[in-house]
């Protein structure tokens, strides 16, 4: 069975639609999953085993290159077209792709929905149910029941220049990931939280891993790998299954180390964890008081982790 999956992104909802198309592989055996992703995330889509395939989607490309991939894709006759991202692109590049079937989100906004006449109703949670499970209900589509979805498995590894720096940790290896797309949803101590880990656990290796470089220098221990504007998306799974626990605003590699079963401490504040929490791991968030992060003390967040370490 050939599967069209049209998730462009963000990098959290790939990562959703990824464990979804994993649950409809281990539920059919033939499975075959093509994936239309935005260029930032396709290398680590590319990676990810549970896709056979990745048509590329250059968001701020020209008219003519959305015509060329939509002609890629007409190439593949597919069994099923499903539109997760359900916006008016998504929804046209399903309207013109060769499928028996074409479905999309009863949700869908900016005039998708008028481009498949299959919509998938929300759970019976509604429009408050986690991102994830309003995506499993479209395993409904081909006869399966939603399910807690296998981990993800990548083909990924870590240049060699990451993996000199890593070493080899003696004890226990955490990730500090201190980026989100939305400054109101970044906590402002990871620093602080940083030096206190380091004086409370001397066995600990800390790793802070970001898209842009960030100094550190008023923090001076060999225990502390600055991995910050060194790391390509494709890096992303080796370094997480690398570590015995991350800790992570809401982001995206939060949902990554969760969708690789990989032990989260996950910070919330002005979103809704019920929503957009780690999946299977809701335990392991801690909300902000009043919704403002600056109001979770670096105390009580290393206090939390080293509970979880045991």
């Amino acid at each position: 069975m050939d599967i069209l999956i049209i998730k462009p992104s963000s990098l959290g909802d790939i990562i959703h639609g990824l464990q979804f198309a994993e649950s409809l592989r281990s539920g059919i055996d033939n499975a075959r999953i093509n994936w239309v992703s935005r260029e930032l995330f396709a290398p680590l889509v590319q990676s990810c085993r549970t896709v056979d395939h990745t048509h590329v989607f250059h968001r701020n490309g020209s008219v003519s290159s959305f015509i060329r991939l939509i002609r890629e894709i007409r190439q593949t006759h597919f069994d099923w077209a499903l539109d997760l991202q359900g916006l008016l692109r998504s929804g046209l590049l399903c309207r013109f792709a060769h499928a028996d079937n074409k479905a999309g989100r009863s949700d869908a906004r900016e005039g998708a929905g008028w481009f498949y006449k299959t919509r998938v109703p929300l759970p019976a949670s509604g429009p408050d149910a986690h991102a994830l499970d309003i995506l499993m209900e479209f395993t409904r589509l081909l006869g399966q029941a939603p399910a807690e979805p296998p981990p993800l498995q990548f083909d990924a590894k870590l240049s060699d220049t990451n993996r000199a720096a890593l070493g080899q940790a003696e004890a226990k290896r955490i990730l500090i990931f201190p980026e989100s797309r939305r400054a109101e949803k970044e906590w402002p101590h990871f620093e602080k939280l940083t030096e206190t880990l380091l004086g409370q656990a001397p066995e600990l290796q800390l790793v802070w891993v970001a898209t842009q470089p960030t100094e550190l220098g008023s923090i001076d221990s060999e225990r502390l790998v600055n991995l910050s504007g060194q790391t390509g998306i494709e890096e992303l799974p080796a370094l997480i299954d690398s570590a015995d626990l991350v800790v992570a605003n809401d982001s995206g590699p939060m949902h990554l180390a969760a969708a690789m079963h990989k032990p989260v401490v996950a910070l919330f504040g002005p979103t809704d964890p019920q929503r957009f929490g780690p999946w299977g791991q809701l335990e392991n968030v801690l909300i902000a008081p009043g919704a403002d992060l600056a109001n979770l003390p670096a105390a009580q967040v290393a206090d939390f982790i080293l509970k979880r370490l045991g």
